[in-house]
């Protein structure tokens, strides 16, 4: 939870929460970011009060793959699933579905969705500037929201320092991301929809997660999906091709 973004994204966590099951056995455990006041965080964590929870408190500032490295460092667990403060449960077995697929021998990484767009422009000054960071597209990426991995691997993998919005784009989608180490691992990245199917990344449009099929297999939602449900068709093309080019 994310001090400047309000109550309303961990009210509507929580709603989801406790609407569906998991699925197995877990600890939610909840992360307090850049609360500097303490009755602003009294009133938040009375938000979930109802909630059986551990709360870890980072008061300053640090972007969400930075955090999530931090995690993995500071509490000891097998694996983590990462939800960040827009993220909302769209299904029960939300956990249950995505960790059945870790534990298959050869997958390092399963996530809610997954994308092939690529932050380096078709052309001009500012494709040669980030071509030493990105990759053209086809650029295949698990998103870093509601993903899921092994709490070994996670802390082996390079994550640098991740203090610009820019370092995380590259964590997150450049040639040395997250996904990419996992592959190089020789790992899966796999998505995992509602209907609790592993879609490897040549199947990732197929799998109606993200920009694709009306969503209607997304397990968990966050800002990105929100922002293509409520569009109107004309950006939902532009948005669906960004993800997907011609296949969109």
């Amino acid at each position: 939870m994310w001090a400047p973004l309000g109550p309303a994204p961990l009210e509507r966590f929580a709603r989801s929460y406790r609407q569906h099951e998991a699925g197995t056995d877990h600890r939610l455990l909840m992360v307090f970011k850049e609360f500097k006041d303490p009755q602003q965080l009294a009133d938040t964590e009375r938000l979930v009060s109802d909630l059986e929870y551990e709360s870890l408190h980072m008061p300053r500032r640090k972007l969400d793959l930075a955090a999530y490295r931090a995690i993995a460092e500071q509490i000891e667990s097998p694996a983590f699933f990462f939800l960040n403060s827009n993220s909302e449960l769209l299904d029960s077995g939300w956990l249950a579905k995505p960790l059945g697929h870790l534990e298959r021998q050869g997958v390092g990484m399963v996530g809610a969705t997954g994308s092939y767009e690529s932050l380096l422009p078709p052309s001009g000054v500012l494709r040669f500037l980030r071509s030493a960071w990105f990759d053209p597209f086809p650029n295949p990426h698990v998103r870093t929201n509601a993903f899921l991995m092994r709490r070994d691997l996670m802390v082996s993998l390079h994550w640098g320092e991740v203090v610009t919005k820019s370092g995380a784009w590259r964590l997150e989608n450049g040639k040395r991301s997250v996904t990419q180490q996992v592959w190089e691992d020789g790992l899966e990245a796999l998505v995992v929809g509602r209907d609790g199917e592993a879609y490897p990344h040549d199947r990732w449009y197929e799998s109606h997660t993200f920009r694709s099929g009306g969503q209607r297999n997304l397990l968990v939602a966050d800002n990105r999906t929100r922002q293509f449900a409520e569009a109107d068709p004309t950006e939902r093309r532009r948005l669906a091709e960004l993800a997907w080019g011609d296949r969109a």
